[in-house]
């Protein structure tokens, strides 16, 4: 397998929860896909790690993902979570702290 070759998923399945199975023919990676808002990727088969997987279906197209960091908040954005030293880590401590363990 090519390290950073490009490979192509196609949807093997559906489900009656609109949750997807997408699968590489190239390498085998497989992994289940719940669409938003109750998003979750549950990988079944690694495949090749290294490579760039992308694929898609009724006109939208998934590719790698692209991560950016979040703006800093305001203090008054981040309300009762304002006094905390990394703004990065507020949204996740209001977030926890609006859960119910």
């Amino acid at each position: 397998m090519d390290i950073g070759s490009e490979h192509k998923m196609v949807v093997k399945s559906t489900f009656p929860t609109g949750a997807q199975e997408w699968f590489c023919p190239t390498c085998g990676r497989r992994f289940i896909l719940q669409w938003p808002p109750n998003y979750k990727r549950i990988i079944l088969n690694e495949g090749d790690e290294q490579a760039i997987h992308s694929g898609g279906t009724g006109g939208l197209i998934m590719g790698p993902a692209e991560v950016q960091p979040a703006e800093p908040q305001s203090n008054e954005e981040q309300g009762e979570f304002s006094d905390l030293d990394d703004p990065y880590l507020s949204p996740w401590a209001r977030w926890l702290g609006d859960q119910d363990f």
